[in-house]
């Protein structure tokens, strides 16, 4: 199964939990089916089931015991999902502002933690743009990227963070799809060509360079939907992990 595709049935399966738990059908304490089952009643694969549930559990609203399987936590506590959408150019600056200080650590912490198998779903999500898509499949494709390189961090809390950006991200793109790039290519071979150096720094396993790609990428594309620079009023010179410190999957 296509990596997209994986993805967006992931994020039907959980918005379906989501809502049985928000609705009480499955209150507090409640026992939900084992992953095989999940698969058999949606006619989902379990790595479909997987990603959801691993998602859940970020979010603390459902906790797994091994040997007991997995049970809802207090339903009427779990955090509101996703963030506030974007409402004004404002929420769009803070949008990059907060982007850029998780998305460049995450894609450091995967050029040295990548597996080959991350490599591929990286690679694969880079190629899968096709030109005269709609602006919300070139969102959800682009979104897809982002989350394949946080995926390969091996840190769920990058992904689950990327995820929950999902409606923020796809607004800023349906908004860059308003604007005329003043170059001649297409927003296509933007992507390319910015995407580009972020997945050659992760497969040569460089983390300074792919925490500088990513950065670039995200300057980038906030100056295309607003228009105009928007300056930092702070920026690190590189990731805040350190990287001396951090061992890859060999370690």
């Amino acid at each position: 199964m296509a990596y997209a595709q994986r993805t967006k049935l992931s994020e039907r399966l959980y918005e379906t939990m989501r809502q049985l738990v928000d609705s009480g059908q499955w209150s507090e304490g409640t026992r939900i089916p084992t992953e095989m089952e999940l698969a058999e009643q949606h006619g989902v694969s379990r790595p479909v089931v997987r990603e959801a549930l691993i998602r859940l559990r970020n979010e603390g609203i459902i906790n797994s015991k091994r040997g007991s399987g997995s049970f809802v936590l207090n339903g009427s506590e779990a955090p509101t999902k996703g963030f506030r959408p974007i409402e004004n150019v404002a929420d769009l600056i803070h949008a990059f502002e907060f982007r850029l200080t998780i998305e460049c650590d995450a894609a450091a912490v995967a050029a040295l933690r990548r597996r080959d198998e991350d490599m591929d779903v990286i690679i694969a999500a880079h190629n899968a743009f096709e030109e005269g898509m709609s602006d919300e499949a070139f969102g959800d494709l682009d979104l897809d990227f982002h989350i394949a390189v946080a995926q390969a961090s091996q840190n769920s809390m990058y992904a689950s963070t990327m995820s929950m950006l999902h409606k923020q991200i796809v607004f800023g793109m349906r908004l860059i799809g308003q604007f005329t790039n003043a170059a001649t290519q297409t927003r296509l071979e933007v992507v390319r060509v910015e995407h580009a150096p972020i997945v050659d720094a992760i497969a040569a396993k460089e983390p300074l360079l792919a925490y500088e790609a990513m950065f670039n990428h995200l300057t980038l594309s906030r100056r295309r939907l607003l228009g105009f620079d928007a300056v930092l009023d702070w920026k690190r010179s590189g990731p805040t992990v350190l990287i001396n410190k951090m061992g890859g999957p060999d370690s």
